[in-house]
Parts: structure tokens; C-alpha cells; sequence
């Protein structure tokens, strides 16, 4: 089974290879209108600069400047905010998911449960980010830089722990819970929310 266009070409590379891999390696696919950025490891060397110098987009699946670093969604709703589930679609930068932002994309209120929930985070930046690119309206955004004056939790995988899964599966939130809460939404703390 063939999952992309006859056209395209991959090149699987472990995570974290891509800072080692000689940039002329990727010289065919260096040659794009538009460059985006999801779910890659921490960027670094040319590919970077290639990738800064060339606005590349990148897909954080958290709600910057509140949530930054590693499982920002599963923290949202950790910390009773699952109004913040949902991805920063920003300008990559030098610092993890530190870039100019763009716009906000959330999933629409709907009663679904909290795992659920991220995967309609995921869906709904997608859909956003294709359907601006479609429309023109991201090449007509005001990028705007990040207050980490806002930041509620910077998460790092060590943070995960057995203890908080516990905790947190203890808590059994539910589809309605969720729904009312996502109804609930603080939009003033929103960068151009797009809802799908």
C-alpha cells in the first residue's frame, strides 16, 4: 500500500539524525514554496538555518505561550485547562517552539474524552494550517513574538511519571466535563483561533 503521491520520495532517518545528515543530502527537497515543520526532534546546524531562512512553519501541538516543551496537551488538561488543548501554528526559531506565532488552532467543543481530545487537537491544526495556506490568509498574518510571562508549565518527558499517569487517570474526566469546558473557552488569550 502506497500512502504518498506517486511523485513523492522519502528518506526515513532516525530522530535526531537530521543534525547530522550533510544538507546536499536533502538538496531535493529544499526547493518548496513552503516549508513546515511537526512532530521532529529538536533542529539544529544547517538544516535549521536552511529551514529559519526560509520561514518555515512549524506545528506545536500546544498552546504557546502557556504550554511549551514535551506533551503540552496531556498538561493542559493535567492542570485542569483543556481550553488549551489545541497547537500554535508559529515561525520556527532557534529555541523549542520559542517562535513568532501565527495563529492559534482548536478543536471545536464536542463531547469527547480527554485522549480523544488530543487527537482532534492534531486533526484541527492540520486542517487549520492547509486551509489558511489554501485561503492566502497565513501569508497575511502579523507574526506575533511569545510573552513567557504567560507560561504556565514548560514540559520535559521526565515529567511524565507513573505517578502523575496515576493521578491523572484517577481524576476519569469525562466526554461531558470536557465539553463544558471546551464551551467555556477564554478566547482573549487566543492568537487568531481557528476552530475545527
Amino acid at each position: 500500500m502506497r500512502f504518498s503521491a506517486p511523485n513523492a520520495r522519502t528518506l526515513s532517518i532516525k530522530s535526531g539524525d537530521l543534525n547530522r545528515i550533510d544538507i546536499g543530502l536533502l538538496a531535493d527537497a529544499l526547493h518548496s514554496d513552503i516549508y513546515v515543520v511537526f512532530g521532529a526532534s529538536f533542529i539544529k546546524g544547517p538544516v535549521l538555518d536552511f529551514l529559519i531562512a526560509n520561514k518555515a512553519i512549524n506545528i506545536h501541538m500546544g498552546i504557546s505561550p502557556y504550554y511549551r516543551g514535551s506533551s503540552c496537551n496531556f498538561w493542559a488538561i493535567y492542570d485542569g485547562n483543556p481550553d488549551l488543548v489545541g497547537a500554535t501554528i508559529h515561525l520556527l526559531s532557534r529555541g523549542l517552539d520559542s517562535g513568532p506565532m501565527l495563529f492559534h488552532a482548536l478543536p471545536k467543543p464536542a463531547p469527547v474524552g480527554p485522549f480523544l481530545l488530543g487527537f482532534h487537537a492534531v486533526q484541527a491544526a492540520h486542517r487549520a494550517l492547509i486551509e489558511s495556506i489554501k485561503s492566502g490568509r497565513l501569508f497575511s498574518l502579523k507574526a506575533l513574538p511569545q510573552d513567557r510571562n504567560l507560561e504556565i508549565r514548560y514540559s520535559r518527558h521526565r515529567d511524565f511519571t507513573d505517578e502523575v499517569a496515576k493521578e491523572y487517570l484517577e481524576r476519569n474526566l469525562n466526554a461531558r466535563d470536557i465539553d463544558r469546558m471546551l464551551k467555556s473557552r477564554r478566547e482573549r488569550q487566543l492568537l487568531e483561533p481557528q476552530y475545527f
